[in-house]
């Protein structure tokens, strides 16, 4: 009850301004994951598509959150239902490595550490993952226009994703290769797309998280309706 309570202010934010609350615009592309070291995670080399945005939705280059959505790949056992995928949101730049729930602002793309904010728990144990952009390196300020013309150019967004467990350092994991531009609209489920034996930590948070996610599309989609 409490959860709902607190997760119903996303459906009017989303409803009034006929978008997602945070991240309103982005850039989606997909591209291939390459396995580069011990995964810890059910994760794996394959297809995959990914969303880089800003957090507030601040005009041109002018500083912002930084967020990339993804849609990675996950091993078939911990597949749940045929979906093979795994849904993960990430923000930063985020302090002390990604441990701590709070990002922060920045003026560039590359090497700001979005992270998952908090941690999942797999196996006994809980995991935090982060990643960077770390091509192309030479745009100034934080400009989703700049970022796309660059892949249209043929310059490949890089992005190396890396996961800690517990205290541990971060590993790097994976390193994704985005370079064809995708539909726009995709839309990532983070709530359902997520492996088999993984949960986002603590568990009331996860809740909420999913509570908020289903009330957000509830408001872009009566938003959606009344526009047409």
């Amino acid at each position: 009850m409490i959860t709902s309570l607190l997760a119903k202010p996303f459906e009017w934010l989303s409803h009034a301004r006929s978008a997602r609350i945070f991240h309103p615009d982005g850039l989606v592309c997909q591209g291939q994951a390459q396995v580069v070291g011990d995964t810890q995670l059910p994760l794996c080399a394959g297809p995959v598509t990914a969303r880089v945005s800003k957090g507030v939705g601040t005009p041109g280059a002018l500083p912002d959150i930084v967020g990339i959505a993804m849609r990675l790949p996950v091993t078939a056992d911990a597949a749940d239902r045929d979906r093979r995928v795994w849904d993960l949101l990430l923000a930063g730049p985020a302090p002390l490595g990604g441990r701590v729930p709070l990002p922060l602002v920045t003026s560039h793309w590359l090497g700001a550490t979005v992270s998952s904010l908090t941690p999942f728990r797999h196996d006994g144990s809980l995991y935090w993952v982060r990643a960077h952009i770390v091509e192309p390196g030479d745009l100034s300020g934080l400009s989703i226009d700049a970022l796309r013309k660059a892949v249209y150019a043929g310059r490949p967004i890089i992005v190396t994703v890396e996961v800690a467990r517990g205290g541990d350092r971060f590993v790097p994991v994976l390193r994704l290769h985005l370079d064809v531009p995708a539909d726009p609209a995709f839309d990532l489920d983070p709530v359902s797309n997520v492996p088999r034996n993984v949960e986002l930590a603590p568990s009331w948070l996860a809740s909420l998280r999913k509570q908020a996610y289903a009330r957000s599309r509830i408001g872009r989609g009566q938003a959606s309706r009344l526009s047409t």
